[in-house]
C-alpha cells in the first residue's frame, strides 16, 4: 500500500498541473522582454556576476549613495521565479522597483548551459544568500540580517522551504503561491518563525486556497499578512506588467514595515487601496500582529 505522505504530494502535484504548465507557457512567452522602469527612486543596474547558482542582480548604481542617504547597509532579496524556471524576465517590474528603492535583489536566472526550463531548488535559493553575504564584491555594504525570501508560485515554495531552515532570512514574501504545489505543507509552516506575507489573486487563482491555509497555519504570534485581488486568476497576477508594478508596491510596503518598522509603509498597507499606486477597489487586505513590528 502506496504511503499516505506520498499519496497526498502526488494528489496535489496532479492537482497543480494546470497551474505549472499554465505558468511555463506564459514564462516562457514573456522572457526575454526587458521591462523598462520609469518610476522614481535610485538610478539602477543590471548586472549577471557569472557565477553559481547562476543568477542576475538588480541593485541600485551608487550603492555608496544609498547607504549614505539611508544610513543603514542595504537589505537583500533573493528571487525564484514561478514555475521555479530559470527566467526571471518576466518579474523584472518587481525587481527594478525594489532596486529602486535601494534593495539589492539576485533572481535566479539561466546557467550558462542551460535554459529557462532547468528547474532551481530550496538549495539554489539559500546559495544566493551564500553569494550576497560572502563572496560578492559589495557584501561589506549588505545587512546579513535583512535578507528577504521571495518568489512566485513554485518560486514562493522554496522561499518558505528556505525560511522553515535557515536563520538568515528574516521574512517572506510570496506571489501566488504557498508552502507546496497546490497544498499546504505543515512541515514546512510549524518551521516559520519569521514574518511571511502573501499576495494571492482572485478565488479563481489556483494558489489561493493553498496560501490561505498557509496563513492559517502560522503559529501563534506570527506577524502575516494576506493581500488578494478581486479579479485575476494565477497566470494574470503573476504576469500582467500593470498588475506587477502594484505587488511591487505592495511588497515594498510589506519589507520596509518588517525590516525598518516603516510607519508610512504600515499607513499604506493598511489603507483602503493597501498601497499608494494601487488601482482603488482592485486588493483587499488581512493581517495578524501587525502592530508587533513597530519599531
Amino acid at each position: 500500500m502506496m504511503n499516505t505522505k506520498i499519496t497526498n504530494s502526488l494528489t496535489g502535484l496532479v492537482a497543480a498541473l494546470p497551474l505549472i504548465l499554465s505558468l511555463c507557457l506564459a514564462v516562457l512567452f514573456l522572457s526575454g522582454c526587458e521591462y523598462a522602469y520609469t518610476g522614481s527612486g535610485y538610478q539602477i543596474i543590471e548586472e549577471n556576476p557569472n557565477a553559481e547558482p547562476w543568477f542576475n542582480v538588480y541593485r541600485p548604481t551608487d550603492m555608496t549613495q544609498v547607504i549614505e542617504d539611508k544610513g543603514h547597509l542595504l537589505p537583500v532579496i533573493v528571487w525564484a521565479n514561478g514555475g521555479c524556471f530559470r527566467s526571471e524576465f518576466t518579474w523584472q517590474p518587481l525587481f527594478k522597483r525594489w532596486a529602486a528603492e535601494g534593495y539589492v535583489v539576485l533572481a535566479l536566472a539561466e546557467t550558462p548551459n542551460g535554459g529557462a526550463l532547468v528547474q532551481t531548488s530550496v538549495a539554489d535559493h539559500g546559495a544566493l544568500i551564500d553569494w550576497a553575504l560572502n563572496q560578492s564584491p559589495y557584501a561589506d555594504m549588505l545587512d546579513a540580517n535583512r535578507v528577504v525570501a521571495a518568489g512566485n508560485s513554485c518560486g514562493g515554495v522554496t522561499a518558505l522551504g528556505l525560511a522553515a531552515q535557515d536563520e538568515r532570512v528574516a521574512m517572506v514574501f510570496v506571489l501566488s503561491g504557498s508552502s507546496a504545489v497546490g497544498f499546504t505543507s505543515q512541515s514546512v509552516m510549524e518551521n516559520i518563525t519569521v514574518p511571511v506575507g502573501y499576495v494571492i489573486g482572485s478565488e479563481t487563482d489556483i494558489a489561493s486556497g493553498p496560501a490561505q491555509s498557509d496563513y492559517a497555519a502560522l503559529a501563534q504570534g506570527i506577524p502575516a499578512m494576506i493581500v488578494n485581488r478581486s479579479e485575476g486568476g494565477h497566470v494574470n497576477v503573476s504576469t500582467t506588467v500593470s498588475i506587477l508594478e502594484e505587488v511591487a508596491s505592495i511588497a515594498y510596503h510589506w519589507m520596509e514595515w518588517v525590516l525598518y518598522g516603516e510607519e508610512a509603509s504600515y499607513q499604506a498597507l493598511t489603507s483602503e487601496n493597501v498601497c499608494p499606486d494601487c488601482t482603488p477597489g482592485d486588493w483587499t487586505l488581512n493581517a495578524k500582529h501587525l502592530d508587533t513590528l513597530a519599531q
